[in-house]
């Protein structure tokens, strides 16, 4: 297999195949005929339409002629306003520009019609960008810029994904694959090849396509010295080839070529040369120069192997003579090697001599000639870029005056739209701030109606707890009047009206005597009475002495467990009714520790601290659940807590049944 020469056919039918699709939908006419046409029709449309085929059909010795059609047609659809068609012949040109090896125009072109088409997104728009970018990858391609041209052909494969254009999208995947297969690239080379066979749905309908990239597979797989995959790919094109009619035909002068290459590689030398001659007969038939080079190489480079140098010689000869034909230098350079080392086997030392300066000096050639096209391409890369740049100025300019007019209306608008929202915010912004604050108000007299309600039922409250404190009082009072003093005094009555004048002395002494005793005991009683109603000690002595005469009282009674325990209580310091009030505490607590604790040991503790004066009644009973008590409160509680409130102080009680209660009531003097 002859590896440039392969890779350079490729590329060539490639290219040719996408601009044949491109131009599949123009009717075929002749330049004569087009002609007649644009001297008969009117419409401007199809006057500029008509510029543009007859501008593609021209020879190459009529370029001038061809750019003033389209420059024709140009200004028809420019007047016509006719964008997309406008975009249509600036891709023409680039293409046309393309094929006159003009790099510079035909790059100026497709970017005039890519500038005109990213505004439009209609399928048309978008198909012929796509076009556009494939057209420029080809040139690309054609002057040695294969990285450009690959990102070209990449760009354009979204677009046609999305328009559902199966053809051309697999004619891009294959010249992908042929690109990355120049570059030895052989495992991308076949990732994008199978790529384009699987784009063809309809399988049958594109047999002869589908036979053509699984033979490019088959040549990877050659490269990569995987040869039952070969023979796998060779298989699957000859059943596509069977399926095919007349267009594959020149697919089989490929087909056998490959097969004899397969056959050389597993040293079936009579069969490979029965494969290349057959592919040789069909290329010449159809006059297929590449493929009928292909053929002669092979087959020479077979007879070479055999030592068949003569007949190598002579494919060789006719393979020289077809290069001179084609513009592919690289074909000529191959042709020369390998007549060198024919020549040199012949033992024909001056033929090879000639074939290898030929070689040397035509690759000499190339360089230079390269080197020379670069300066002449960076030359004129400045040139064109230099008016590029100033027509892009003057459309830049233009566009920037109309931007500017269209802006200015826009920010007109804009201000006027902004200035009423602006009057609208502010009056919705104030018609808020004042319900706002109306409602604040009223939030607020709301709140401060509710404070003095309850502020209102809090003083209710503590009146009526007084008042009940001191119902109590005058009940307890009463009680005691009539069971204590009034019992006394009926029981002096009683005896005294027991004596009489006729009794003894000694008998009547006897009676005035207890009656006298009864009348101290009354006494005593009152005493008791009214030192429980205001006890004497506490207007002269204050609240520590008192506290402490009440316990001792109290043990007279009989109460013999009371404990009390004065500390540091400065009677001065605190207001007289505070005391007064807190006495009444201490006393409600300490009976009410008598009656229901059922207490061994009952401690009552006054101590005072700076400011702050603590009274805590203990004692060892039978205790309570304190929530349980919270939320039924007896009259007792209520009295209790009454007082505290009215003292501002705090009352902290820890019980738990069968534990014992401790109450502690804090407040300042």
């Amino acid at each position: 297999m002859m590896p440039t020469l392969k890779k350079v056919s490729k590329v060539l039918i490639c290219t040719l195949l996408v601009w044949t699709q491109a131009l599949a939908a123009t009717p075929p006419h002749t330049i004569d005929s087009l002609q007649r046409a644009l001297r008969k029709v009117n419409s401007d449309t199809e006057k500029a339409e008509l510029l543009v085929l007859l501008a593609k059909m021209l020879p190459p010795k009529d370029s001038l002629l061809a750019v003033n059609c389209f420059q024709q047609a140009l200004e028809l659809q420019q007047k016509l306003e006719n964008k997309l068609a406008m975009a249509r012949t600036y891709q023409a040109m680039g293409t046309w520009y393309g094929k006159e090896d003009n790099l510079t125009e035909s790059q100026k072109n497709f970017l005039l019609a890519r500038e005109i088409l990213a505004k439009d997104t209609s399928r048309q728009s978008r198909k012929l960008l796509a076009m556009t970018k494939i057209g420029m990858g080809t040139v690309l391609g054609n002057n040695g810029r294969t990285e450009q041209q690959v990102e070209e052909y990449l760009q354009s494969i979204p677009l046609l994904e999305k328009l559902d254009e199966s053809i051309i999208l697999g004619d891009t995947y294959n010249n992908l694959g042929n690109i990355f297969f120049n570059k030895s690239q052989y495992k991308t080379a076949t990732t994008y090849y199978l790529k384009s066979i699987e784009t063809y749905k309809d399988a049958r309908a594109y047999s002869h396509l589908i036979a053509s990239r699984q033979m490019s597979m088959a040549s990877c797989m050659y490269y990569m010295d995987s040869l039952p995959q070969m023979q796998h790919y060779l298989a699957d094109a000859k059943k596509k080839l069977d399926q095919t009619g007349a267009d594959s035909i020149s697919l089989w002068a490929n087909y056998y070529e490959y097969q004899g290459q397969l056959d050389v590689k597993n040293q079936l030398y009579f069969h490979a040369t029965t494969m290349f001659n057959s592919g040789l007969s069909i290329a010449r038939r159809y006059h297929d120069i590449h493929a009928t080079c292909n053929n002669l190489y092979s087959l020479a480079k077979l007879y070479q192997r055999l030592g068949k140098n003569d007949q190598a010689m002579s494919l060789m000869q006719e393979y020289a003579t077809l290069a001179l034909t084609l513009k592919e230098y690289s074909l000529r350079l191959h042709a020369w090697d390998l007549m060198a080392e024919i020549a040199y086997k012949q033992h024909d030392p001056e033929g090879a001599y000639t074939y290898l300066r030929n070689y040397v000096t035509l690759a000499d050639s190339l360089q230079e000639t390269e080197v020379t096209q670069k300066l002449h391409e960076l030359e004129a890369r400045y040139q064109s870029s230099e008016k590029e740049n100033r027509i892009m100025q003057l459309q830049h300019e233009n566009e920037r005056q109309e931007f500017a007019l269209q802006k200015n209306r826009l920010l007109l608008s804009l201000m006027g739209v902004i200035m009423l929202s602006l009057v609208i915010v502010a009056s919705l912004s104030y018609q808020f701030y004042r319900n706002g604050r109306k409602l604040l108000e009223q939030q607020q007299k709301l709140h401060l109606f509710e404070v003095e309600r309850i502020r209102q039922e809090h003083q209710i409250s503590l009146l009526s707890a007084m008042l009940e404190g001191q119902e109590q009082e005058r009940t307890r009072l009463a009680r005691d009047l009539h069971d204590g003093l009034g019992g006394l005094l009926s029981g002096i009555k009683l005896e005294l009206s027991t004596i009489s004048p006729s009794q003894e002395s000694s008998r009547t002494q006897t009676q005035v005597e207890n009656t006298m005793q009864r009348l101290d005991e009354a006494m005593d009683e009152l005493r008791r009475i009214a030192r429980s109603m205001m006890p004497e000690i506490l207007i002269k002595y204050g609240l520590g002495e008192a506290t402490v005469e009440y316990c001792r009282g109290l043990k007279k009674t009989g109460v013999k467990n009371v404990v009390c325990q004065v500390f540091n209580f400065q009677t001065t310091t605190m207001e007289h009714t505070r005391q007064v009030v807190l006495y009444r505490i201490m006393q409600e607590l300490v009976n009410n520790a008598i009656k229901h604790a059922d207490a061994d040991q009952i401690l009552v503790l006054l101590q005072q601290t700076g400011n702050d004066v603590f009274l805590t009644v203990e004692d060892d009973g039978k205790g309570f659940d304190v929530a349980a008590s919270n939320s039924i409160k007896g009259a007792g509680r209520a009295n209790i807590q009454a007082r505290v409130d009215f003292l501002g102080a705090k009352m902290d009680i820890q019980s738990e049944a069968g534990t014992g209660t401790t109450i502690i009531i804090e407040c300042t003097i």
